[in-house]
């Protein structure tokens, strides 16, 4: 059991509101100021509760309030009961992962924010210690329904820009159905996820490395296991021979001598064409040198002048030196070139006389290339049988997790029907609301096991459902029913909050509210704190109206009497 007692803050900053066991309402009211009900800090005064609760900050409108508005030091206040437990907490958005709570008067305080919402698991469910349950905060999720959740379904309760995963642990809960089977089919699910990702990533690597589609790899393994089969089979009838050993490495060493040597001729002839576009005069042209000493004789003057003659044998002794140079290497060039060919010869007489020896059928066997021929189709085999091998695995994997699955639906499936009078009576009640607002009872509930990523269904049908009214409607009707069912009541923590849930339609809020009335007696056993417009009401007759809105009222919320005094733009 919850039950909030007072909301404020130290040091002050907005005006206490304290609440009642039974119906609370939270109205916004147009004033002179503003004939508008909205933005006057309705939905925040409900943030302001779920943060005392314990709610992650970063996902709460408290992160969005400037500093200016709300100092971050200043600690929000929430006094509430969890079964017979007398909680104070204090916590403030400079410290909101270090919270502080009272508990009967004895000061705890927590290190992060998960110790604090562990603690006050253990104390809500401390009557219920050896049955699995679910967290405080995931218990709280259908309680106080985030208003961003627009109200669109009865298991999804967070803001849908979040995109939190729906959870059905707390539902399953109210209806005494196993979190257990759910949250180990779960795990299962989350398992057969991983592997179909892992089988679609050897998948594509088959694919590359085959060519071919996962569906023809098998055949080009057993290609390639052919493949080598026979190069092992030629490299053992080679190998037969008592001199093959032998004779291999006589013929990879003349192979290699081969390869070294045609490289070295390769660069002696690159150079011998570089030397034979030098041959001849082509250094510096004469007539280039007699226009140049031409131009420089008439600025030096006589005295120092030289005779062209002399220039131009000096430039002859220069080209005759270079060529002698050019001709020496050249013929150096050659003389290694001659070398090296006849080496050449001489390694391919001795590798022709070794390979004869090794002549199979008339077809000469290339040693090293036979040899590197198996190595790569072995590689190939290798790697492609064991990515196989691996989707295999996987795939196995994968089977065996679903008819685990498969298994641990039907388990599930069967916990259900064992919880049939229980859904029942639920249903009963859900027919009831339903006959009491839409004045019929054309309406079904069920809860189903399955396959699928949400391992369960449950199916709220109501009277004409899909409309943006209706499905709020729907909502409310579920909440409803799951706080004034007997069988769910004693699991149930007694709190309900919904902030905003009744943007329906004229008729249905008149008989939603009156159907609430009708319940007061009931409802005061639990606590129902909601958020109006009051200006709805206005236009609704005192005749049609049976909720007492005076009794229920715990604030009244205006432009001019804002729950933080002032408007503010969220950061």
């Amino acid at each position: 059991m919850i039950r909030i007692n007072k909301l404020y803050s130290e040091p002050f900053s907005f005006e206490p509101i304290e609440f009642k066991k039974g119906i609370n309402l939270i109205l916004g009211e147009k004033d002179k100021s503003s004939n508008k009900t909205n933005g006057v800090g309705k939905s925040l005064l409900i943030e302001f509760i779920n943060f005392g609760l314990m709610k992650d900050y970063s996902r709460s409108r408290l992160s969005k309030i400037p500093d200016t508005v709300f100092p971050e030091k200043t600690y929000i206040c929430l006094d509430f009961f969890i079964n017979k437990n007398h909680i104070i907490s204090k916590r403030s958005i400079s410290e909101e992962s270090t919270p502080t709570l009272f508990i009967n008067g004895i000061k705890k305080s927590f290190t992060s924010i998960d110790d604090a919402n562990n603690f006050l698991t253990i104390l809500m469910f401390e009557d219920n210690k050896t049955l699995p349950h679910p967290t405080f905060r995931s218990m709280l999720g259908p309680l106080i329904r985030d208003e961003r959740s627009e109200f669109k379904s009865i298991i999804d309760c967070f803001d849908t820009k979040a995109r939190i995963p729906p959870d059905f642990a707390p539902h399953l809960f109210f209806f005494g159905i196993s979190i257990d089977l759910y949250k180990k089919i779960k795990e299962i699910n989350k398992s057969i996820s991983e592997l179909s990702i892992a089988k679609r990533k050897i998948k594509d690597d088959i694919e590359s490395i085959s060519g071919k589609k996962i569906s023809n790899a098998r055949a080009e393994v057993n290609d390639l296991d052919y493949q080598v089969k026979i190069i092992k089979q030629e490299m053992e009838l080679l190998e037969g021979d008592k001199t093959f050993d032998f004779i291999r490495d006589e013929v990879i060493i003349h192979e290699d001598n081969l390869d070294s040597l045609r490289n070295k001729k390769a660069i002696l002839k690159s150079e011998l064409n570089k030397i034979q576009a030098l041959v001849g005069d082509n250094y510096i042209d004469e007539n280039e040198v007699i226009e140049l000493y031409n131009k420089l004789k008439s600025g030096l003057g006589d005295n120092i002048g030289k005779e062209l003659s002399d220039v131009l044998g000096f430039k002859r002794k220069i080209d005759n030196f270079q060529r002698v140079l050019i001709d020496a290497r050249k013929d150096s060039i050659l003389s290694d070139l001659e070398k090296v060919e006849a080496s050449i010869y001489e390694v391919s007489v001795k590798l022709s006389s070794k390979t004869a020896i090794i002549k199979q059928n008339g077809h000469l066997r290339n040693i090293k290339t036979l040899f590197l021929a198996y190595e790569k189709k072995l590689e190939e085999l290798s790697q492609l049988s064991s990515f196989i091998k691996k989707y295999d695995d996987y795939e196995s994997k994968a089977k065996a997790k679903k008819a685990e699955r498969a298994a641990r639906v039907v388990e599930l499936d069967i916990d259900i029907s064992h919880q049939e009078s229980t859904i029942s009576e639920f249903t009963d009640t859900v027919s009831a609301i339903h006959d009491y607002v839409m004045e019929n009872r054309k309406c079904s509930f069920s809860i189903s096991a399955n396959e699928k990523s949400s391992v369960v269904d449950f199916d709220l049908r109501i009277f004409d459902d899909g409309s943006h009214s209706n499905e709020r409607e729907k909502v409310f009707i579920y909440d409803m029913s799951l706080l004034l069912t007997h069988g769910i009541f004693i699991r149930h923590p007694k709190l309900l909050i919904h902030d905003n849930i009744f943007d329906v339609d004229r008729d249905t809020l008149i008989k939603s509210l009156n159907y609430i009335s009708s319940k007061s007696s009931c409802l005061e056993d639990a606590q129902y704190i909601l958020t109006l417009n009051i200006d709805k009401l206005n236009e609704i007759g005192k005749d049609e109206l049976k909720l007492d809105i005076e009794e229920y009222r715990r604030v009244t919320l205006t432009k001019s009497h804002r729950f933080l005094g002032r408007q503010y733009q969220e950061k």
